[in-house]
């Protein structure tokens, strides 16, 4: 597996990660691609991209679960178990088909990281399956 950083900068943040998961498909040919993110509090998305979406997205991930509230996990005075479920929900990888080294993604179609419980240092693994 080869890795991608990237950094998020507020607790809850939607960071457009396409450009930087389409350079690792080039070079290849056709196949698929796996790409996942080892965290817990994080999600890899597939969906359109715009600034009130993001802002929709953030909504969504910071009230979808205010209903059900107070969580008991609460580790070092953080209360992220609203983070660890959307993830679990959302996902935390995503596979995407490869055609002559480029993304098979739809018009719209973007890669989004879905960060929770940050500002933090992510990692996007990824690994290339040609055939």
């Amino acid at each position: 597996m080869k890795t991608i950083v990237v950094e998020s900068t507020r607790r809850t943040e939607v960071i457009n990660v396409t450009r930087q998961l389409t350079a690792a498909a080039e070079g290849t040919g056709d196949g698929l691609i796996f790409f996942s993110v080892p965290h817990t509090t994080a999600a890899l998305i597939i969906c359109e991209d715009d600034p009130e979406l993001r802002e929709d997205i953030i909504k969504v991930v910071e009230n979808i679960f205010a209903d059900l509230r107070p969580f008991r996990h609460i580790k070092k005075n953080n209360p992220n178990a609203e983070a660890h479920i959307f993830s679990a929900l959302a996902g935390t990888s995503v596979v995407v088909a490869i055609e002559d080294g480029q993304l098979d993604l739809g018009t719209y179609q973007n890669l989004l990281l879905v960060e929770m419980d940050g500002p933090k240092s992510r990692e996007i693994r990824y690994k290339v399956l040609e055939g």
